[in-house]
Formats: C-alpha cells, structure tokens, sequence
C-alpha cells in the first residue's frame, strides 16, 4: 500500500514539474519581438530541466501484546514489592491479577533519490512539417479509384522511400452516415503499404462497394506516413 501511494505522489511531483515547465515556455514565447522602439528583444527557450528528488519511504508496523500476572506468583520480580514489610505479604498475595498491554510500533524508513531531464523535443525532430496530399481519382470503373499521394514538407522537397499507409476507417463511415445499414465490403485495397518514389508519389485502388456507392454514401479513407496522417473520402 505504501508503494502504491508513494508512485502516486511521485507522478504528482513529475506532472507538476511538468506543467510548470510548459507554463514557463510559454510565457517565453509569448515575450514580443521587439521592444516599444522597434529593437529586437532577447527571446528565451528552455533546452532542458534538471531534475533531483529525494523520497522517503515509510513503513509502519504496529503490534499489541496483553500480560497477566499476579504479585503472588513470584514476588520478588517486582521491585515495588521487594519495598513492602513482611507483615503486608499476605495482602499482596491476594492482590487482584493486573492486565498490562503493550502495544509497539517499528518504523523503517527507506531514502531514494531520483534523479532525471526534461528534455524539449523540436517538433518533427527539427525537420520541415511533412505534408500528405492525397487525392482520389475515378478510373474506367465507377466503382475503382484511384489515390495518388504526393508525400513532401514545408520546404518543398519530395520525399521519396516513403512507406505510405492506406487504410479503410469504417467507424467514421458509419458516423458519417448515420442510420444507414453499409455493407462493409468497401476496402477493396490493392495495397495497403507502398513507398514512394523518387518524385514522392504512391499510387494505389480502392474498390467501393457497388450498393454504397450508388446509395451515394460517403466513404472515408486514411492515409498515413508515420505519425502524420490525412483523411480522404469517396462518394458519389
């Protein structure tokens, strides 16, 4: 149990440090460009935090213990008895058994120190945003198309080797036509992987189904390369 909530107030701290951190950030990025007369202001980023926590961790074990005894017994193990005069060692013999509870608490504690960086990472690991174009084309069959996708990034350049993911997304179908029972034969994909080439540029098919499609329901395909993804839809 005190493992458990030690990991919840170690996660506590780390998102605190966190969101601390992003609020600093963006406050750095906020400052203006330039002062009120025009000079360029000095502009700040946060490369990284160091990070060094120390933990403690305590465990407590409580235990309780009940004695009996009587002065009759063994009289000379109590000293307060050894203080009586000889005339009271009947008296004492007959006093009433005592009860003495003993409760005891072990404490162990254990010290850790964690030690770790929040590291800033530059979106796209600093290259130029990649941007997917990707278009569906009819074909000599109503029910066949045809989508071409140009891979390049925000510098212009093509990027060829690509691997380009095609992929029929059947939940947003549904949503997007509600009430309306689709026969899920859709995803006739001819591929569902291809690179691209040296121009930047995958081509595959998808064949919709004939019902669908005359019903004029609207289809919807993902295109992906990486983490960066389009969506594109077929209808009608």
């Amino acid at each position: 149990m005190s493992s458990v909530n030690n990991a919840l107030t170690l996660k506590q701290i780390l998102l605190g440090i966190s969101d601390s951190l992003n609020e600093a950030q963006n406050h750095l990025r906020n400052v203006k460009p330039y002062d009120e007369f025009g000079r360029p202001n000095t502009l700040y980023t946060l490369p990284y935090l160091d990070f060094n926590l120390q933990v403690e961790a305590e465990f407590e074990k409580a235990t309780s213990s009940d004695s009996q005894y009587s002065v009759a017994d063994s009289p000379a193990s109590y000293p307060y008895e050894r203080s009586y005069k000889k005339g009271y060692e009947k008296a004492i013999a007959f006093k009433p058994i005592a009860n003495v509870n003993t409760d005891t608490k072990e404490k162990n504690k254990v010290t850790s120190t964690i030690s770790g960086r929040f590291v800033a990472v530059v979106p796209n690991e600093g290259l130029p945003q990649l941007i997917i174009n990707a278009i569906p084309k009819k074909t000599n069959n109503i029910h066949v198309f045809d989508i071409e996708v140009d891979v390049f990034n925000a510098a212009g350049e093509k990027i060829s080797d690509a691997l380009v993911e095609f992929n029929y997304n059947q939940h947003k179908t549904e949503l997007l036509n509600p009430n309306i029972t689709l026969n899920h034969t859709t995803s006739f994909l001819s591929t569902s992987e291809i690179r691209t080439n040296v121009d930047g540029r995958a081509t595959t098919q998808v064949k919709v189904d004939g019902v669908d499609f005359a019903n004029g329901h609207l289809l919807i395909i993902e295109v992906n390369v990486g983490n960066v993804r389009t969506k594109i839809s077929i209808q009608k």
